[in-house]
């Protein structure tokens, strides 16, 4: 009979760092990279292993930190000195209370782990049967992690860390990437068995290694295949490493999935974002969060898109910034307009230049050529809203809703006081200032009376 895979009962993540060489007030895994925390990166991965809990240590400044979490279903242990990572995990043992299985040790300050590598570290330890896997890489020049000690058989032996491996040990090609999986009984009792017998003198965790030698226990690996997914921050430098990183591989992966990016080097795009095929992005374009781009549109230079839904064939000219909305089919924005959270914009609708919306439904074949605020506000289809149409929304109180119905002719430089609503085919005078609503049809004017002298 078939031994059951042990189950991933838990995941420990380890970010009460004090964050010092990034010279920073705020926790160093707060710090976005491609829009969105440090943070979220590594907890987005456990989320995607579905373990029992999720486990965050954090130090006793790191208020912040759970601010950020507030809607993740996480718990939280908290580091009340920095004494060593073996200390921070022995700070998560009282939240393993009742679980068995394994558990999985990560660090919030690693962004680019991938889930295929992390699948594999689990596999491997379910396959070999060891108490204990370690993922590993290997540097042609090795960072200042710790070096994976091997006997002549193979075996690991020791993890010796950077500071304080001597000039020959520090030739090993082989680290230690910080990701550790193994039996959380082996965990609580291994932990107990830590000193710190170093320089620093604080508790490793990668002393872990000792204690399952010192108990013979089965120790396996997995070589991560690609070094870099391991690396740290520590730094701003790394930080930035890090987003060129992760940019250059998301960017590859459109290009060659039929999305054309004219300079990779100067485009950001988040890991969650999906783009259709033959669309065409221009340098210093920023796609993030959950945005969703259709086939066959044009997004040209300057242009910001966030948490927004794009139809296909829509243009987004240069300079514009989508948040939190959606275009239909056939639309052209921009150049320069701002679209902000709850905007819904119909099909082959035209919102030009100096144009903000907020919180706005256009229909269908709308047009809003330039200099103009629709804010609170629902237009219906072939509407014309001339240039310098205001609607004003806010009473200084509580804000209003304007309702433009299909096929009006709004003239330049209109102030729709709302709440008004003016009915389908009705003609508005440039210079008005609407305050009541108009009949279908009919053609208001609400302006002084042109005196000469």
């Amino acid at each position: 009979m078939k031994k059951a895979k042990m189950k991933l009962s838990a995941i420990i993540i380890l970010c009460a760092g004090k964050s010092k060489r990034m010279k920073t007030k705020k926790s160093k895994v707060l710090h976005s990279i491609l829009g969105k925390p440090m943070i979220f990166y590594s907890v987005g991965l456990a989320e995607r292993l579905k373990p029992e809990k999720i486990i965050l240590v954090i130090g006793k400044n790191g208020d912040d930190i759970k601010h950020a979490l507030s809607g993740k279903k996480v718990e939280f242990a908290v580091q009340h000195h920095p004494l060593g990572t073996a200390d921070a995990v022995r700070c998560a043992l009282p939240l393993l209370k009742g679980l068995k299985g394994s558990v999985l040790i990560l660090y919030a300050d690693n962004p680019l782990l991938t889930y295929p590598t992390i699948k594999k570290l689990i596999g491997t330890k379910n396959k070999t049967k060891s108490r204990l896997a370690l993922l590993t890489a290997k540097f042609p020049e090795p960072p200042a992690f710790g070096r994976i000690l091997r006997d002549q058989k193979g075996e690991i032996i020791d993890i010796i860390e950077d500071t304080d491996a001597s000039a020959e040990q520090k030739k090993i090609k082989e680290v230690n990437a910080g990701v550790y999986c193994l039996d959380i009984e082996f965990l609580k009792r291994a932990i107990e068995k830590i000193r710190p017998i170093n320089r620093q003198k604080e508790y490793y965790l990668t002393d872990i290694v000792k204690v399952a030698v010192r108990e013979k226990m089965k120790i396996s690996s997995f070589l991560a295949p690609d070094p870099l997914e391991t690396i740290g921050i520590n730094s701003r430098t790394e930080l930035v490493q890090a987003l060129s990183i992760l940019r250059a591989k998301i960017n590859r992966y459109w290009l060659e999935n039929g999305v054309t990016i004219e300079e990779p080097d100067r485009v950001w795009i988040a890991e969650q974002v999906k783009i259709g095929q033959d669309t065409v992005i221009e340098p210093e374009v920023r796609i993030f969060g959950k945005t969703r781009i259709g086939k066959n549109c044009s997004i040209q230079s300057g242009v910001r898109i966030i948490d927004s839904i794009i139809g296909d064939e829509v243009e987004i000219l240069q300079n514009s910034v989508i948040e939190a909305s959606r275009i239909k089919t056939g639309s052209v924005i921009g150049p320069m307009a701002h679209l902000r959270p709850g905007s819904v914009i119909g099909r082959n609708t035209r919102i030009g230049n100096f144009v903000e919306l907020k919180n706005a439904q256009i229909g269908d074949g709308t047009k809003s050529a330039h200099l103009t605020y629709l804010g609170d506000a629902v237009v219906g289809k072939n509407v014309n809203i001339g240039c310098g149409t205001i609607t004003c929304n806010y009473d200084g109180v509580k804000k209003w809703r304007t309702i433009i119905e299909d096929e009006v002719f709004v003239g330049s430089d209109t102030q729709l006081v709302a709440p008004v609503r003016v009915g389908k085919g009705a003609y508005i005078g440039s210079g008005s200032t609407i305050t009541e609503d108009v009949p279908a049809f009919a053609l208001a004017i609400g302006r002084g009376k042109q005196i000469i002298k």
